[in-house]
């Protein structure tokens, strides 16, 4: 039960227990003995938690109905009123439909160059019991799909763009500028900046480069006057993407 609770209140973009239990109306200590297993919860608790979460009561107590279904960030998208047309919503479960011909997304996501944050997030209903948690699109950009292939060796399908906030990665990446992410690069590869999360659901633009010989990487802030460095096991980070590019002003 513990374990879905936590999976459930993860795919609902709930970055931290204590943050849930402020939604929920409960006492952090109440939802936290839910969370990590110390007490079990009733059916009428599990309802709470269903409606709150977006899946079914049953599967939080029992596993036998389908939970939260979670795709990898560059497909979650869910526009904004303004990217519909004629009255359909430009997306289906699982591909975004822009608006523009050939224009790549900018979602709700600001990675942190020190904290991130997740913007306005919604479900989409795919089947009974099961759900898309979906990024709010707030904007399009265009650019040949030839310089995303050449230029940047990405995958024009699998890019997206977020806006940085923080300045821990100063001069490389300042806030406001847009990062160009390439989805497709979501495992570890040659040493490079990437935007990640280490589980707590706050994603994260840090250079990352690897401790030979082990499994870390040492998590870099180019802004060194003002930031150290971290390393981290492969095992916990979630590779959101590769950047590959950059929108700034001069």
């Amino acid at each position: 039960m513990h374990s879905r609770l936590k999976e459930a209140r993860i795919a609902a973009k709930f970055t931290s227990a204590a943050k849930a239990a402020l939604a929920l109306g409960l006492k952090p200590s109440t939802y936290n003995a839910h969370e990590n297993g110390q007490n079990e919860f009733d059916a009428e608790t599990a309802k709470i938690y269903a409606k709150k979460f977006r899946v079914s009561a049953a599967w939080l107590l029992t596993g036998e109905e389908d939970g939260p279904k979670r795709v990898p960030l560059g497909q979650e998208f869910d526009p904004d009123p303004d990217f519909e047309a004629d009255g359909v919503a430009a997306y289906t479960a699982d591909h975004y439909k822009p608006r523009l011909p050939g224009a790549r997304p900018e979602i709700d996501v600001m990675p942190g160059a020190g904290e991130g944050a997740v913007g306005d997030t919604r479900s989409i209903a795919i089947s009974a019991g099961s759900s898309v948690t979906g990024h709010r699109v707030i904007a399009e950009w265009v650019l040949p799909d030839a310089f995303y292939r050449h230029e940047l060796q990405a995958n024009p399908d699998g890019s997206v763009f977020m806006s940085v906030i923080g300045n821990s990665m100063a001069p490389t990446l300042w806030p406001g500028d847009r990062v160009i992410v390439d989805t497709r690069q979501n495992v570890f590869g040659p040493d490079a900046i990437y935007v990640f999360d280490d589980g707590d659901g706050e994603p994260r633009v840090k250079s990352l480069k690897k401790v030979l010989g082990t499994d870390e990487v040492r998590v870099i802030s180019d802004n060194r006057d003002a930031y150290g460095e971290d390393r981290m096991s492969l095992s916990v980070l979630r590779i959101i993407g590769r950047v590959v590019g950059r929108v700034s002003k001069l």
